[in-house]
This record gives structure tokens, C-alpha cells and sequence, in this order.
């Protein structure tokens, strides 16, 4: 006995066709996917009380080797080394940008410096468009912030796509610290 087939593509229908179907299928069903996780509102940001939540002193969770004073720069947020764990370099002179590609700004002492700027609130407890400089490397980054309902503030860093970058969580610091000079 011999099985049963059914054909299910139709010999008038070129492959070629069909293969160009799929992809497209496939690049609208992305694109929807994509659209919807950026454009979905954020989860976990409305139990807070206000935008101002966010200002103030932060360390990075675990790392706790400098602290970050974010406050509020002409409606827009920034942030500057508020206090370092190690102030000084090894031979007693407070730590400068070293690794800044621009030769010019190398003297400059890390302890006040701005690395953060331009932050906008976007919605809720979220604000987009920044920019991050990191002195330990001497890179800028482009960066989102969004404040969580427990606390926390997620700080992502990244060159280009949101969706290439490095998320770090940062907390409020639990000893007591001065600003450094």
C-alpha cells in the first residue's frame, strides 16, 4: 500500500517566493517584538513617590569603591564623583583622569569630576538620552537610568543599541561617607 501525500505548496508557487514570504514574516514579527519591549510601559517604577527619589548619593552594588552624587543640572540629571574609597594615588597626590583621550583634561582630579550628564526624564522613573564617562578607561557611553520600586537604580551603559551595553545596579550607600575635597 502506498501512503497517502498531500501536496501542501502548490507547483505555481516558486520557492523563491515562499523563502522571501518567511523572511519578511520573520523581520515583522521582530520588529513587533522589539517595538513592543521598548514602547511597553515600565514595569515597577510607579510605586515611588516622586522623580526626586533619585537624587543624591549612590555606590555601585558590591563595588563599593566610589559614590556618585546624582542631582538635578538645569532639568536635566547629571552625576559627579562625590567620594572615593581611595582618594589618593600611590604616591599621595589625589587621583586625576589619566586615561582621558584628551591630553588636556588628564590633570584634572577625579573627586568632583561630572560623569555623568544630559539625562531626560522619559516617563515614570525613567530617564534616557544621557551620556556616562567612565575614567577608568577614558570611554563615553550613552546611558539610560531607571529607578526600581525596591530601591535600587539601574544604570545601562552602551555605544549605539540600548541592546549592546552592560547594565550595572547601583544602591544608597549604608556607611556613612563625605564628599571628598
Amino acid at each position: 500500500m502506498k501512503p497517502r501525500t498531500r501536496t501542501i505548496l502548490s507547483s505555481n508557487v516558486d520557492s523563491k517566493q515562499v523563502n522571501r514570504r518567511s523572511k519578511l514574516f520573520v523581520h515583522m514579527l521582530t520588529s513587533l517584538l522589539l517595538a513592543l519591549t521598548f514602547t511597553s510601559p515600565a514595569t515597577g517604577a510607579q510605586g515611588l513617590s516622586s522623580s526626586n527619589d533619585i537624587l543624591g548619593a549612590w555606590v555601585e552594588e558590591g563595588h563599593r569603591k566610589v559614590a556618585v552624587w546624582i542631582e538635578d543640572c538645569h532639568g536635566q540629571l547629571c552625576g559627579r564623583i562625590y567620594w572615593l574609597k581611595i582618594p589618593l594615588s600611590s604616591n599621595g597626590v589625589p587621583k586625576r583622569d589619566w586615561k582621558n583621550p584628551d591630553a588636556g583634561l588628564r590633570n584634572r582630579p577625579l573627586c568632583g569630576m561630572t560623569i555623568m550628564s544630559g539625562f531626560r526624564q522619559e516617563r515614570g522613573n525613567i530617564w534616557s538620552a544621557g551620556q556616562i564617562y567612565n575614567p577608568g578607561n577614558g570611554l563615553t557611553f550613552s546611558g539610560t537610568l531607571s529607578l526600581e520600586t525596591n530601591g535600587v537604580l539601574k544604570l545601562r551603559g552602551f555605544v549605539g543599541l540600548s541592546l549592546f551595553g552592560k547594565t550595572v545596579t547601583w544602591v544608597r550607600p549604608q556607611e556613612n561617607i563625605k564628599a571628598c575635597a
